[in-house]
């Protein structure tokens, strides 16, 4: 996946729960249309967004690079992850419409429901690539979300 700057602006600002109705490009930076809801509060956190944005392209990170960082955090924000990607029915990363939907439906088989991966080991190893996967098709899913905020796994990053 790849963002252009407005659309990638757009999103952080909502993101970040600031009411927009939208953001263009203007000669000079960027214009934020805000919701005639937003507070003064919201407004000024929106402006300090856009203020610092560098206004580079953002694409996919690799999935690799995401498993890394998922391995990287604590087994109680792990857990967390799991608990959150796991929950509902269907469960929420069952919902995924991404390019990467089929990878995680069997990355899920293997890790739930096939006896060929029988270790605990082996059972979070495919828990933890079925984040990544995940979270490459929901570039926020893992940047401090409500049910951790302690967790920071961007699923983009800047167009070098």
């Amino acid at each position: 996946m790849k963002l252009d700057p407005t659309t990638y602006l757009d999103m952080e600002l909502k993101r970040q729960g600031i009411p927009i109705l939208g953001v263009s490009s203007t000669p000079t930076g960027w214009a934020v249309q805000y919701d005639p809801a937003a507070t003064p509060a919201q407004i000024d956190q929106g402006n300090a967004v856009v203020a610092g944005f560098d206004g580079k392209w953002r694409q996919s990170r690799l999935i690799y690079d995401l498993y890394a960082n998922i391995g990287a955090l604590s087994a109680a924000q792990k857990q967390n992850a799991w608990s959150a990607a796991t929950a509902g029915d269907p469960p929420l990363w069952a919902q995924d419409r991404g390019v990467n939907a089929a990878d995680l439906h069997i990355i899920w088989l293997l890790a739930t429901q096939l006896g060929v991966v029988s270790t605990v080991t082996d059972k979070n190893i495919c828990r933890q690539m079925l984040l990544a996967i995940y979270t490459q098709d929901n570039p926020y899913f893992l940047v401090q979300p409500s049910w951790d905020t302690s967790i920071n796994v961007p699923g983009l990053e800047p167009v070098p």
